[in-house]
């Protein structure tokens, strides 16, 4: 490491460990602007002025934490630094498709093929625990075969 600083910069660590590290880094930073969204959510919900404050000094610590964490983003990742150096033009989001209208997937004309997606096209999720009573999932015909029983 750097006798200046304790923080690690380019090229210190081996590829797959600053990889990994930059992940974390990502994974912070969502994090950190989730609870932001959550701290205001409960402060524009509160009905008392003290736990309002509350809630908003909260955002804004969490809003530090954003600031910090996208500073080490640029520290570590060379390609997200060069498109924070770039900027964005004026005029950069007119005309950008809109999010309740996205473009529709390219078709290949190949059923069943693999496609690259666009990615506001891409859906991500996870899965939702089982309730407490549910019953087994069940993937197929509920019918006996015919001439037997299941």
């Amino acid at each position: 490491m750097a006798a200046s600083s304790d923080m690690p910069v380019l090229g210190e660590l081996l590829p797959g460990e600053l990889l990994e590290d930059i992940a974390r880094v990502r994974r912070v930073l969502a994090r950190e602007l989730e609870t932001i969204n959550e701290y205001e959510a409960f402060a524009a919900r509160s009905s008392s002025p003290e736990v309002r404050a509350f809630f908003s000094h909260l955002a804004q610590e969490e809003k530090e934490h954003v600031a910090e964490a996208t500073a080490m983003l640029r520290r570590l990742d060379a390609g997200q630094e060069a498109h924070f150096a770039r900027g964005l033009a004026p005029g950069h989001f007119e005309g950008a498709p809109s999010p309740a209208a996205p473009a529709p997937a390219p078709d290949t004309g190949l059923e069943g093929s693999r496609v690259a997606l666009q990615p506001q096209r891409v859906v991500y999720g996870l899965a939702a625990p089982p309730a407490a009573r549910a019953a087994p999932l069940t993937v197929g015909s509920l019918k006996p075969p015919r001439g037997g029983s299941r």
